[in-house]
């Protein structure tokens, strides 16, 4: 019975590592953004629209989980000397992972991200590759200076969104995703306290750079000549606004919460769950609801999964409770 403890313990700590729930919903990023790509007439003899609906998604979700698995596990492996004083529950720090087996979990998430990449084409390959380089130097680099580094993480996980098809046109999600994620970003930073400190001026320089990384991409849009916003029911168009009022809304009620720790965890479920809201919203902008309706119970999905990853979590968090 004890070796079979062991190992469950060793498997809930890598899901632990890969940040699951994070990582079902930058799978839910790429989706989006392959079905979006697919949807345009221009990617008819890409490898995107020729290769069958279930492998196209298949391979998104490989992509986006496994980046942010080698960001999640690059991230712990380089803070877990910090982790035997501050972050005791971790899987590195508690010792139901040992550093071989982090290592070995990042750079296997990495490699499958490529090799999904690589079903979309060369380009696409590159893509990933240009995004993995991002979080490699946001890990190794940016978070000495919190205002570039963040904004660093919020240009990866947008340039993601350009990971399946790299002429896509409609550049308004990707806009949406960097904002959330450097938001979240910032706000975790601050209720962590974490050092350096995001102080006043760290906060309007990293305001300045996200708002010129959002004209950045909002001129790319213009320059490739897509639409200001998607073609659907005029009502509808607002639902992608709806989904960033109800991440606004969670984020408020995480602030609110009785100590640091339940803050971080509601802000971390509000970032999870808000890939897929915002995935529902665009597709009921463009009228496609039954996609709409897939990424709605996505985000159930998610919700649930990222409960059910903080009670195992409060469960094996303890440094030694496992090894009797």
């Amino acid at each position: 019975m004890v070796p079979m403890r062991v190992s469950l313990v060793r498997i809930f700590a890598a899901l632990q590592l890969m940040r699951i729930p994070l990582a079902a919903g930058a799978a839910v990023n790429l989706m989006f953004a392959t079905l979006l790509a697919r949807f345009d007439s221009a990617t008819a003899t890409f490898p995107i629209s020729t290769m069958p609906l279930w492998g196209a998604l298949l391979a998104a979700a490989v992509i986006g989980s496994g980046l942010f698995g080698f960001a999640a596990g690059m991230n712990d492996l380089l803070d877990a000397r910090r982790d035997q004083t501050f972050q005791r529950n971790r899987p590195l720090s508690t010792g139901r992972l040992t550093t071989a087996q982090a290592t070995l979990l990042t750079f296997t998430a990495l490699l499958a991200s490529m090799i999904g990449a690589s079903m979309f084409g060369e380009t696409s390959m590159a893509v990933a590759m240009f995004t993995a380089f991002g979080i490699a130097m946001w890990n190794t680099m940016g978070r000495f200076v919190p205002a570039v580094g963040l904004l660093m993480l919020g240009l990866a996980q947008a340039g993601s969104f350009f990971i399946p098809w790299i002429g896509q046109s409609f550049t308004l999600p990707a806009s949406l995703i960097l904002v959330q994620t450097i938001a979240t970003g910032s706000l975790l930073h601050k209720v962590l306290e974490k050092r350096p400190r995001l102080d006043r001026s760290a906060t309007i320089l990293l305001t300045i750079l996200s708002a010129g990384a959002v004209v950045g991409l909002t001129w790319l849009s213009i320059r490739r000549g897509a639409a200001e916003w998607p073609n659907g029911e005029t009502w509808l168009a607002l639902a992608p606004i709806g989904a960033m009022a109800i991440f606004a809304w969670q984020s408020s009620r995480a602030l609110t919460a009785p100590n640091t720790i339940e803050t971080a965890d509601s802000l971390r479920r509000a970032a999870a769950i808000f890939p897929s809201v915002a995935a529902a919203g665009w597709m009921l902008s463009i009228s496609h609801t039954e996609w709409a309706v897939v990424f709605a119970v996505f985000a159930a999905c998610v919700w649930g999964l990222s409960w059910m990853a903080r009670e195992v979590h409060d469960m094996l968090g303890q440094a030694t409770a496992w090894r009797g």
